[in-house]
Parts: C-alpha cells; sequence; structure tokens
C-alpha cells in the first residue's frame, strides 16, 4: 500500500510549489491551472498528477484528499504595481474559492503564498480577513515573510507563506531563521572595473522590451572601456547569426510563468518541515 504524503496544487502555474514539495518526499495528487500553457507544462512534469482547469468549477468530487494543499493564489489585486482592490477583486478574491475548497478537501495542512503587497493592502484589513477565515474554518498556523535570496536564489524575492494546519500549530521550525544573516551580501560595493555586457542580468532577450518591462525607473548602464567598437560588432552578429533580439511569443511565455512561480527552493524548505507532522 502506497503510504506517500500526498499534496494538491492550486493555482499551480508550472509547478514551483509542487516541484519543491516532490523534492521533499511528497507526490503531488492533482493540480488546478487555468492556463492552458503551464497546463502543458504541467503535463509534460507531473505526469501522475490529474490536472484541472478552473478553481471555481473543481471540489471534493472532482479532487480528492490529499494530506496537504498548497497555493499562490493571484496577487494582482494586492500587488503594490496594481490598482489594489485587494480580496473584492476579481483575482486575489478568488482566494474564497481556494478557501471553498479546502472546507470541502479537509487537508491536514494548508500552505499559501503571496505577494508582501498582501500584508498592508487596505490598511492590513485583507490579511486580517485571511487570516480569520482561516481560523473560523478550523486552521490555525503562523505565517512569515521569506527571501529567496536567502535560499541560493540570485534574486530578491521576498513572500508572504502562510502554513497552518486543521486544529494543529505547525512545526516552529518554520520561524526558524533559513540562513544566517550574513550569507547574503547586503550590499553591492562600488565596481572597480566595467563588467563584460553579457555579464549583466539586464542584458537578455527580456531586456527592454515593452511586453515584459517593469518599469521600476531605472536602466542598465553598461560602461567599457574602449570598446565603442563591440556595438557595432554585436548588432552585426545579431543581423548574421538571425538572432531574436526582441521577446517573441514563446520567450514572453515563458518569462510570464517564470515570474508566477513560486521558489522551488524555498517551497522544499517548508515542505521538509511539513514533512515530519503530516
Amino acid at each position: 500500500m502506497d503510504d506517500q504524503k500526498t499534496v494538491g496544487s492550486l493555482f499551480a502555474g508550472i509547478g514551483g510549489f509542487d516541484l519543491g514539495f516532490e523534492r521533499a518526499g511528497f507526490k503531488t495528487k492533482w493540480q488546478v491551472e487555468i492556463n492552458p500553457i503551464c497546463r502543458a507544462v504541467l503535463a509534460d512534469r507531473f505526469p501522475h498528477a490529474r490536472q484541472h482547469e478552473d478553481v471555481c468549477t473543481v471540489g471534493v468530487a472532482e479532487l480528492g484528499h490529499v494530506d496537504v494543499i498548497v497555493g499562490g493564489f493571484p496577487c494582482q489585486d494586492v500587488s503594490t504595481m496594481g490598482a489594489r482592490a485587494g480580496l473584492a477583486g476579481a483575482r486575489t478574491g478568488l482566494f474564497w474559492q481556494a478557501l471553498r475548497i479546502v472546507v470541502e478537501v479537509r487537508p491536514k495542512w494548508l500552505v499559501l503564498e503571496n505577494v508582501v503587497g498582501l500584508l498592508d493592502s487596505n490598511d492590513g484589513q485583507d490579511f486580517q480577513t485571511v487570516l480569520e477565515a482561516l481560523a473560523s474554518c478550523g486552521y490555525v498556523g503562523l505565517w512569515r515573510v521569506l527571501d529567496s535570496s536567502y535560499f541560493g536564489v540570485p534574486q530578491r524575492r521576498r513572500r508572504v507563506f502562510m502554513v497552518a494546519g486543521l486544529g494543529q500549530h505547525p512545526p516552529i521550525d518554520l520561524l526558524s531563521d533559513a540562513a544566517p544573516v550574513d550569507a547574503v551580501p547586503g550590499t553591492i560595493g562600488a565596481q572597480q572595473q566595467s563588467r563584460p555586457a553579457d555579464g549583466w542580468a539586464a542584458c537578455t532577450l527580456l531586456a527592454k522590451n515593452a511586453r515584459s518591462l517593469i518599469g521600476l525607473g531605472c536602466e542598465t548602464l553598461v560602461a567599457h572601456p574602449d570598446a565603442r567598437h563591440q556595438m557595432v560588432e554585436r548588432a552585426r552578429m545579431s543581423t548574421d547569426a538571425g538572432l531574436c533580439t526582441g521577446l517573441d511569443e514563446t520567450n514572453h511565455a515563458e518569462a510570464r510563468a517564470a515570474g508566477n512561480a513560486v521558489t522551488v527552493q524555498v517551497a522544499q524548505w517548508v515542505a521538509e518541515k511539513l514533512i515530519k507532522v503530516v
């Protein structure tokens, strides 16, 4: 008899949460994701899991029981980059559908993720509502902000993780530091010499393209002594080799899916703590 602990994934995307939990020893039983491109990725990478399309149209009858439900519910309405409609918004408001599924399935554990903008959305009232809603359904636990840069990922990606158990508090280990503070440098010192253009993360196919540009009020300026000729040479090489200097549809889909994904290493760290008590 297979006694491997199971996980169900809401708003699965390309499976960042799912992969992290599987690396910790869980088995993905089902995934719900509305984007057909992402579902194709899930079907390819998680052939043992059942894929479903819409959180609004599935329940326990279609999904079945799992030990843990995970989900990074939509952040568009609480993100500081958006209009901030909060839980009343059409996207972030899908939290209520996720909660409905949780109530029906009754997993032992629940792990939710969102942007840090959730903390102060509507002066903090939305986050309070989320926690109160979970508690009213019997789920109690903890929350903390985890930064992907502390997990070996070269990106400062701060996200709120909420871990709750059905009438049971999560392991206290989840509140311990994931890494020493000095494991990640606080600032990047002044560059004493120039860096090659391809050494900057912004100098990629995705850079300065209107469909993917995040307007944060800055650009990357690459300075290389006595190398003006390289600008002409790079342009000529791109033309001669037929390289894509913009962002085609495939690039855009990949970039968007990766940008929305939960960091695998962070998900794995959470899962490794939970699997001890499932």
